[in-house]
């Protein structure tokens, strides 16, 4: 097996609406006539490949208007006095908080190393039609550890980012509260400022994470390939098809948006047991493997085609 890639030329009207038609066709092809052990075993693998992409963000209390500034409000006091507490307990903080986030980072591991090997018995089952458990396991073993090495540096980066933001965030919101008079507008902005690279964190991470999992996986597969060097071929593809990419990302969003209500009507239709796991997998597999095969015919246009092609055996180069 070559161990490089080259980048062939694709052939002409490059088109993400088109793969999208040949994805459906695809989808219709392989899970119909429905076979309920075939959906479950996909359903299982699906699940897998959804380990650790889905993450919530709760909401963050601010102060209200009236304790906004040096006017004197009820809070006023208030945090001076938590900021005289936490220096007083600062190894205490530090320690609960360096637990916590140990604990987080180990959680986060374990979910993207099953996500890992999902994402890759994922494709294999989608683009050869098959519906298999422990061959694509075994199979893709190594190319499935390179990709979690990617995958949880990327979870690791975004973490940190976003630890240094909230910090930066937190003193921002002491100076506005508390701060000496004048200082308002200084940490008013600086809030905006960190609110604003949090989203351009999270977007930047959401892109990458999307880019490993649709298009760098499958370049594994086809040819053997480290995530490194995948990712070097994927990069190479985008500077040449920068428009076809921006598509399928715009597209991809609102496919999101469309799966999201049918999983909610789904949710109220089924008094929610549809969201249990391995359940919404299965039930809506035809969602979930349309979504799959989608990325592998655009790269098909590109000259990269795995589909139906059995994933090639042995390490990554």
């Amino acid at each position: 097996m070559s161990t490089t890639m080259s980048t062939p030329p694709p052939p002409s009207g490059t088109s993400a609406i088109d793969a999208a038609q040949e994805a459906i066709e695809h989808t219709r092809r392989h899970l119909f006539p429905f076979r309920f052990e075939r959906w479950l075993v996909l359903g299982c693998v699906a699940f897998l490949d959804q380990c650790g992409r889905r993450t919530g963000l709760g909401g963050v209390q601010v102060p209200g208007p009236g304790s906004w500034g040096n006017g004197g409000g009820s809070g006023d006091g208030e945090v001076p006095k938590a900021l005289e507490w936490l220096a007083a307990h600062a190894f205490l903080v530090a320690g609960v908080a360096a637990a916590v986030l140990a604990l987080v980072v180990a959680l986060v591991a374990v979910a993207l190393w099953l996500n890992s090997r999902g994402v890759f018995m994922y494709v294999d089952n989608v683009a050869t039609g098959r519906a298999d458990f422990e061959r694509p396991w075994r199979e893709h073993a190594a190319r499935a550890g390179s990709y979690f090495s990617w995958s949880f540096g990327l979870a690791l980066a975004t973490i940190g980012g976003a630890l240094v933001l909230v910090v930066a965030g937190g003193a921002a919101v002491a100076m506005l509260v508390s701060g000496p008079p004048g200082s308002g507008l200084t940490a008013g902005l600086g809030l905006a400022g960190v609110v604003v690279l949090l989203l351009a964190l999270f977007l930047a991470s959401s892109v990458a994470s999307l880019a490993l999992r649709d298009f760098v996986a499958p370049l594994q597969i086809e040819g053997n390939l480290a995530c490194g060097a995948a990712v070097r071929v994927l990069t190479a593809l985008v500077r040449a098809h920068p428009g076809a990419f921006l598509v399928y990302l715009l597209l991809k969003i609102v496919y999101g948006l469309m799966a999201a209500f049918v999983l909610l009507v789904s949710a109220c239709l089924t008094c929610c047991c549809v969201l249990l796991p391995v359940v919404t997998q299965t039930a809506l597999q035809p969602l979930f493997y349309f979504e799959r095969a989608w990325p592998l015919f655009l790269l098909r246009q590109l000259g990269h085609d795995i589909v139906a092609k059995t994933g090639p055996t042995g390490p990554p180069s």
